[in-house]
């Protein structure tokens, strides 16, 4: 059964995901610099978004030095640092790329390999003619791993709609996931239920002056949600692996009642999804677990790494007995 720690929340984030904002410079990415001035990032509805939803600054870049993947699907950007198994692979939620788990990556690398990546479009990545939907993200994801020859087993890292992706990932390729930690992430019928409950569009749903404010590939990922949800909610079941889910404590002290009530019960249900999985509250975070609380973060994917090495070790120990 899901474990919850219910603790106090002192900033305020709206479950309308808001990018935070990146700090690789657009002179370092051709193709950011190109659409930079469509991105918006400078725009009045942008700012006013940030100062509404408390979107949280990029700290100071931490991962190792970025290399270069040739996959089929194009070239990716990614940081590999560490030793040993599982493999971790953090996935950044919407408008971030891999320097976004900065502060988490370096403590998990000193106990196992660690991978985080730009997705197509972001950093220094390049973009993607395809579409944005999470089946397109996950095949890209899993092509690039491949092509770097990282092996599975894989611990799933995901923030937001990041979360999506790998609750997808883990969904489509049950065997070669050894354990996830969702951070902040959506559940696929959230929106769903808002709308049953008569929450107001505007606290689940984006408004139309947000996508204008993002950039190209953010706003096609975040167009291609509903589809992404629909993906997930089709997939197979939810492997059996070790599973924690980190959320915000907003929903108790600052958020619509209503609106509160869907999202912990969705966190709730999140954690229902495998029989290893639990829930953790984490206290004084937004919706950037990640940077608020980076030593939650840390926390708990070791804790998955070392029960997904449990796990292994009593599969094998069984195999030898049988």
């Amino acid at each position: 059964m899901a474990t919850k720690v219910i603790a106090r929340e002192h900033s305020v984030t709206a479950p309308v995901e808001v990018p935070a904002a990146e700090t690789t410079p657009a002179t370092r990415n051709p193709w950011r610099k190109k659409h930079a001035k469509a991105s918006g990032a400078t725009s009045p509805v942008r700012s006013l978004l940030r100062r509404l939803f408390r979107a949280t600054p990029v700290e100071a870049d931490a991962l190792p030095h970025a290399r270069f993947s040739q996959t089929d699907m194009g070239v990716r950007s990614l940081a590999i640092a560490g030793h040993g198994g599982p493999t971790v692979v953090f996935e950044a939620g919407l408008g971030h790329g891999k320097r976004i788990w900065s502060a988490v990556f370096g403590p998990v690398s000193n106990v196992t390999r660690c991978v985080a990546y730009d997705r197509a479009g972001y950093g220094q990545s390049e973009p993607s003619p395809c579409g944005r939907d999470g089946l397109q993200v996950v095949h890209e994801l899993r092509n690039m791993l491949q092509a770097e020859k990282i092996a599975p087993p894989y611990v799933l890292v995901g923030h937001s709609l990041g979360g999506t992706y790998m609750k997808l990932f883990a969904k489509t390729y049950p065997d070669e996931v050894a354990g996830v930690v969702l951070v902040d992430a959506r559940h696929s019928e959230f929106t769903q239920r808002c709308r049953q409950l008569g929450v107001r569009r505007m606290f689940y749903d984006p408004p139309e002056a947000l996508l204008r404010g993002l950039s190209a590939t953010a706003r096609a990922e975040l167009q291609a949600a509903p589809l992404t949800q629909k993906q997930t909610r089709r997939a197979g079941p939810f492997p059996p692996v070790p599973l924690i889910v980190l959320t915000q404590s907003n929903v108790a002290a600052k958020w619509p009642a209503g609106l509160g009530r869907v999202w912990e019960a969705s966190q709730r249900s999140l954690a229902r999804m495998s029989v290893l999985g639990r829930l953790k509250v984490c206290d004084d975070s937004g919706h950037n677990i990640h940077l608020d609380r980076p030593e939650v973060v840390v926390r708990a994917v070791l804790n998955v790494v070392r029960a997904a090495r449990y796990v292994a070790h009593q599969a094998r120990k069984k195999a030898r007995s049988a």
